[in-house]
């Protein structure tokens, strides 16, 4: 019995505190989804939650006895407001997401332009390395000719060799000069790429998001992506948990309730003597005279209460009064007892 007292006491602290924080989140998110009335929309979300929560205890409590149209409604608008919650704690984090990835979001973006600049870079020095490769091969041209030319000639100056000579010293100039301008090029790459990676290490080292780029790696995606599927997970989980634990609360209460409840009825015993049990001396009186293990008839009065949950379980005509634990712990059975079987009795 102290179990079970002291597990209904662990759920319906938990399913408090789950509930409880899914209701604060999403009636924040909500808020600030509605920044105009931000009060007005809270307080309306706040009374939406409860609604919620006592609706699903009364559906559990009393399934069988509500109307269908009833039922069905409070059925629907919880689900509903399941969904509304999940919206506003979806909110509320990626809200909440928004403020810290300010700073990741600015640098990739400036890491961003830095590699357009670098790809521009790179295509300069890519066309540049292409022109100096052409003049690097029309100079050896230049000086095998010039070679030819000075080998055939008797004299060695004359102007067809001074003009070759001068080409080719032109086009050693150039060839210095594309030199120098690729070497420039290169420099300002170098220092482009070394910016692109401090900022990429000031983010991967940023703490409040730094767990999520490491999964982001990991997984070969981007940043927004983990952080959207991960908060979607953490919605689909919250409030439906915090309903389901709201449910398994009313299930052990109502449970506890059979099991435990000693109502006030009359039993006849075989001299037709009548007698009323309120508390609990007659029942354990009345598990001495019997031999009757306690324990035993807790258990087996609890699954039989289970089955008898059905008021037509007890009223049918060939059901056995005589066997006390069919029916003494159903107080619907007891009430049919005491209004039809026993006033036949006496």
């Amino acid at each position: 019995m102290n179990t079970r007292k002291s597990l209904i006491t662990i759920t319906s602290l938990t399913a408090t505190f789950v509930a409880l924080c899914a209701a604060i989140f999403s009636v924040t998110g909500i808020a600030k989804l509605f920044a105009g009335a931000a009060l007005s929309a809270g307080v309306m979300a706040a009374a939406l939650e409860l609604g919620k929560i006592v609706s699903i205890s009364f559906l559990y409590q009393y399934w069988k006895e509500i109307p269908k149209t009833l039922k069905y409604y409070l059925s629907v608008a919880a689900v509903i407001l399941m969904v509304i919650t999940s919206a506003g704690i979806y909110g509320y984090l990626s809200s909440a997401y928004a403020k810290v990835s300010a700073t990741p979001l600015a640098l990739n973006a400036d890491i961003q332009t830095v590699q357009g600049r670098v790809g521009s870079l790179e295509q300069d020095i890519k066309r540049k390395e292409d022109r100096l490769n052409q003049l690097i091969t029309l100079r050896s041209q230049q000086e095998t000719r010039l070679d030819n030319m000075v080998s055939k000639s008797t004299t060695g100056n004359s102007s067809t060799i001074r003009t070759a000579q001068n080409a080719l010293n032109q086009a050693d100039r150039n060839v210095t000069a594309l030199q120098k301008e690729i070497s420039n090029l290169s420099a300002q790459r170098d220092s482009l790429n070394g910016i692109s990676i401090s900022k990429r290490v000031e983010i991967e080292t940023n703490g409040d998001v730094g767990t999520f780029i490491y999964i982001a790696k990991v997984l070969g995606t981007d940043l927004d992506t983990v952080v959207k599927w991960f908060t979607l997970v953490i919605v689909l989980v919250f409030d439906p948990l915090a309903v389901a634990l709201v449910i398994a609360v009313n299930f052990l209460i109502k449970n506890a309730t059979l099991v435990s409840s000693k109502p006030s009825y009359k039993i006849q015993n075989d001299n037709t003597e009548v007698f009323t049990v309120e508390d609990t001396e007659p029942y354990e009186m009345y598990y001495k005279e019997n031999n009757i293990d306690e324990n035993v008839i807790e258990m087996e009065s609890l699954h039989l209460a289970q089955e008898a949950a059905d008021p037509q379980y007890y009223a049918r005509g060939d059901f056995d009064w005589s066997n006390e634990l069919m029916w003494k712990y159903n107080p619907k059975a007891i009430e049919y007892y005491n209004r039809e079987i026993l006033p036949r009795k006496q």
